[in-house]
């Protein structure tokens, strides 16, 4: 069916005693209240004549001068009453300010009454214009309409009782007592030439209150948003009648079976335009608590008990806030939409309770007035607004992502800033550096015992075929790690991949075979596989926005791990192995431990690392994670249980993300949820893994693009760093056959390794600067390109020492610049899962390891059929060259922006 407006119901039959009539109103009312929450009525109490005569009250006082009407200006009071000029009010993000003048009257009420002393919802004296001419009548006319209107909305709540099969007097409580807020309101022509999507004479939005009473003039212009046909809705004015909508207080109170809708106004008629809506909050103090036949029996509500007060004035600051950035600071459009999602993303989809007054904390940050804000009407403020984030980042991620789960993030996002970089986040800062450690104790321990293990084990053709099985091993566990912590969730990795990785690491020092020792090294990398990208991302999404740039300095981790390496190797491998030039004949198990205790060295450290996880550091699951999964309210557990950790009031109720879902028509998810045991949980997510996975990371040709460059650069570099980095001890053991060269070969590594660590510290500034990470990452490639072609060229110690220490400081520069979520290691390994959206991280950032570990296979072959001459390092110094340069093609810059 074609989508049709608000109807128009006669509704003096509800004055008759027309039982059927009756019957066919409520039905009617209940049939809109279901679909988008607007209709119509004709044929109620208030006069014809004192319509007209307010609407002519209306055009006087806004033709007024300006001067006259600043006199009466809201801002002289706290309890929002008197004149608001055009553009105090940003409804819809991306819009400019609202085309609208207004005046704003409430009940008389004295200074002294219980409402004003306790600073109950709009409640206070009224401003009157006491210069303009027959004021009087302007007050008389303007209180006698107020009083209709108390009227009129008692009755339309007495029907929509019905529509509940309760009685028509159920709403008296609340309605004794009740606070309400008439507005007029004046909508000057748009220019000719304005553009429609960021011009509006109100921006998109949802009321606040229980019901809105709204005359229209003789000039259209409102809207109402059509779902089910995603179009607006004209609602051509018709004399004498009242467009009524619920507001969002309303649609909790009904367990959100009844709509609170979106509607917005767009003058392009050429003319003046004209409304009077009256905003019914109710009493202040009543309790808003689920509506009887609003859910099945046994149902528990979603939504807790709050009273009027603390529903209606949940969020109201938004509006006039963003319209005080965009006057004071000028922008473009676009711009202006930054400036507000900035500080107001925050609270958009505030569900209407007391708990979600965080706004101060944005305001705090952009050093907003709360003036203004202090004097809004909550009746008529946004409950909604249509969009999220800036507009780049929408562009880029396009479909991949739901809007839902967008906003959802931008809300954790908020929080997290709000928590702070505090004591759980550098607890955690250290623990997921324990992954980055053993990571390379595996990456760096195999090259290094390599040389020792051939002299050993009979039947070694090719020391390298361990580094091929270590490598499938990588492979496979960078792509099952990757991509099931987008499907099980990032907490098993975690700790299961220190666990595996330690116990086998250490029994690998037990064996005296070359079958068995490559078997055990495949085991090893399919732990070691998911360390790096899993946790990277565990640490993304637990950090604040403004403190990301420390994932790309995890990688000293990374570093931190080579230097214990290369200590190791250093005290065990050159003091406790066979001379070089031994033989399986020669070489005894006894007089070649040094491997061996270097093995079991950096096992029992990885199994204290996995103890320390388990059982010292308590990490919940990734709230990223559970929203893309639709555990909402374990994401809420999650966030707020850091914050109790960092000794933060708690910021996220999982009203907040409910609202995104009732706004966007997402499915709700209640509050009381039923814990799954893993397995469940596993089988339902696996439900999930479908080709869309993959597609979603080519959604658009701008997210495509990325994301094939991401891959090929990971590919790349997977190719390039171990052809130099693990083959450098074979290469040097190679090259320097006597006991005292091998033990000053060690020694120079060792200092190589400690000169590195401080590469990624270096690059976590500089990618925090204007350069962003593609442009570090691209110029840190291209500088350890150069370097490592002049390494070669080094024919003393001296010379070999220096530009090795060089080489380790750049080339971990670009390994920040693409592991900005887990870099090649510091930018890449920061960057990628950076770049990628959570419910698709996991999936992005494995593929990219599975690559890099791809590219490891390929190193290890170039290094077999090269018997370890100066030929890998020339390949690896031109593959850097070659990642340079296709980095700058990199469509995205994650500098500057929080993750999502």
């Amino acid at each position: 069916m074609p989508a049709e407006a608000p109807p128009i119901l006669d509704f003096s039959v509800f004055y008759g005693d027309d039982e059927a009539a009756k019957l066919e109103l409520t039905a009617a009312v209940k049939k809109c209240c279901l679909h988008n929450g607007f209709f119509q009525i004709i044929g109620h109490r208030v006069p014809l004549e004192l319509q007209e005569k307010v609407l002519e009250w209306v055009k006087n006082f806004f033709a007024q001068p300006q001067e006259e009407k600043d006199r009466v200006h809201k801002d002289s009071n706290t309890w929002n009453r008197g004149y608001e000029r055009i553009g105090s009010q940003i409804l819809e993000l991306g819009t400019n300010p609202d085309l609208k003048e207004g005046y704003f009257i409430g009940e008389e009420i004295s200074t002294d009454h219980p409402y004003f002393l306790g600073r109950k919802l709009n409640s206070g004296p009224n401003v009157w214009p006491e210069t303009m001419l027959e004021v009087d009548d302007f007050r008389a006319t303007s209180m006698e309409y107020y009083s209709q209107m108390h009227a009129l909305a008692r009755d339309v709540l007495a029907v929509i009782a019905q529509t509940l099969d309760l009685k028509d007097d159920y709403f008296r409580e609340f309605t004794t007592g009740a606070v309400a807020t008439l507005r007029y309101l004046h909508y000057p022509p748009q220019p000719a030439d304005s553009d429609e999507k960021l011009a509006r004479g109100i921006g998109a939005h949802t009321d606040f209150g229980s019901v809105t009473l709204l005359m229209q003039g003789d000039v259209d212009g409102l809207q109402v948003y059509d779902k089910e046909h995603n179009e607006w809705l004209d609602v051509v004015p018709v004399k004498g009648a009242y467009v009524v909508n619920l507001g969002n207080m309303f649609m909790r109170w009904a367990n959100d079976r009844y709509i609170s809708n979106l509607h917005r106004v767009i003058n392009k008629s050429g003319k003046e335009r004209y409304s009077v809506p009256f905003f019914y909050s109710g009493n202040p103090d009543y309790v808003i608590d689920c509506l009887p036949n609003c859910r099945e029996e046994g149902q528990a509500p979603k939504y807790p008990p709050t009273t009027v007060m603390d529903c209606v004035g949940g969020s109201y600051k938004a509006s006039y806030g963003a319209a005080k950035v965009f006057k004071e600071q000028p922008k473009t459009a676009l711009e202006t939409m930054n400036i507000v999602s900035s500080f107001s993303s925050y609270i958009y989809y505030y569900t209407i309770q007391a708990q979600l007054i965080h706004t101060k904390m944005d305001y705090e940050k952009k050093n907003v007035s709360s003036s203004a804000g202090e004097n809004m009407s909550p009746e008529t403020e946004i409950g909604t607004v249509v969009d999220i984030g800036d507009e780049r980042t929408r562009e880029f991620y396009g479909s991949s992502i739901s809007d839902s789960y967008r906003m959802k993030s931008e809300i954790v996002n908020q929080c997290m800033e709000e928590i702070g970089m505090g004591r759980y986040q550098w607890e955690l800062f250290v623990v997921s550096g324990f992954g980055w450690i053993t990571d390379n104790f595996w990456s760096q321990g195999i090259g290094s015992i390599q040389p020792s293990v051939a002299l050993e084990f009979t039947g070694v053709t090719n020391i390298t075929l361990s580094s091929v099985a270590y490598y499938a091993g990588l492979i496979f566990g960078a792509f099952f790690w990757g991509t099931s912590a987008d499907l099980i969730g990032r907490k098993p990795a975690f700790n299961a991949t220190l666990i595996i990785g330690g116990l086998f690491g250490t029994a690998v020092a037990g064996l005296n075979n070359f079958t068995a020792f490559c078997i055990f090294w495949t085991i090893i990398g399919t732990a070691a596989g998911g360390n790096v990208p899993v946790d990277s991302m565990i640490f993304l999404e637990f950090v604040p926005g403004s403190h990301q740039y420390l994932l790309t300095a995890l990688s000293s981790w990374w570093m931190l791990g080579q230097v214990i390496v290369s200590l190791l190797s250093w005290v065990f491998l050159a003091n406790f192995s066979c001379p070089t030039d031994s033989t399986p004949a020669t070489c005894k198990r006894s007089d070649n431990m040094g491997w061996r205790y270097t093995m079991i060295t950096l096992g029992a450290m990885t199994l204290v690392f996995a103890f320390v996880r388990i059982a010292i550091f308590k990490m919940p699951e990734s709230p990223r994670y559970l929203i893309s999964k639709g555990r909402d309210a374990e994401a809420v557990d999650a966030v707020n249980y850091i914050a109790r950790r960092n000794k933060k009031p708690e910021p996220l109720t999982l009203e907040m993300l409910q609202e995104v879902d009732r706004v966007t028509g997402g499915e709700i998810k209640a509050g009381a949820t039923t814990k799954l045991t893993r397995s469940a949980i596993i089988k339902e997510n696996l439900k999930d893994f479908k080709s869309i996975n993959y597609k979603n990371l080519f959604a658009n040709a701008q997210l495509a693009r990325h994301t094939s460059i991401i891959w090929l650069i990971w590919l790349t570099i997977g190719i390039a760093y171990p052809l130099y980095f693990n083959f450098i001890p074979t290469y040097l053991a190679k090259r320097f056959t006597t006991n005292s060269s091998l033990s000053l070969t060690y020694r120079n590594y060792c200092i190589q390794s400690i000169v590195s660590v401080f590469g990624p510290l270096s690059a976590a500034v500089l990618v925090n600067t204007r350069l962003g990470r593609r442009w570090m990452l691209g110029a840190s490639a291209i500088v350890s390109g150069i370097f490592l072609f002049a390494y070669t060229a080094a024919n003393n110690k001296a010379g070999d020492l220096a530009f090795s220490c060089i080489t380790g400081l750049f080339g971990n520069f670009s390994k920040c610049a693409l592991y900005h979520l887990v870099v090649a290691y510091a930018i890449m390994y920061a960057f990628t899962p950076e770049s990628f959206p959570a419910p698709h991280r996991g999936t992005a950032t494995g593929t990219a390891a599975t690559l890099l570990r791809l590219g490891g296979i390929c190193a290890s072959l170039i290094g077999t059929y090269t018997n370890f001459s100066v030929a890998p390092i020339y390949v690896s110094a031109s593959l850097w060259i070659v990642v340079g340069i296709i980095s700058f093609a990199l469509p995205f810059e994650t500098h500057g922006r929080a993750a999502i």
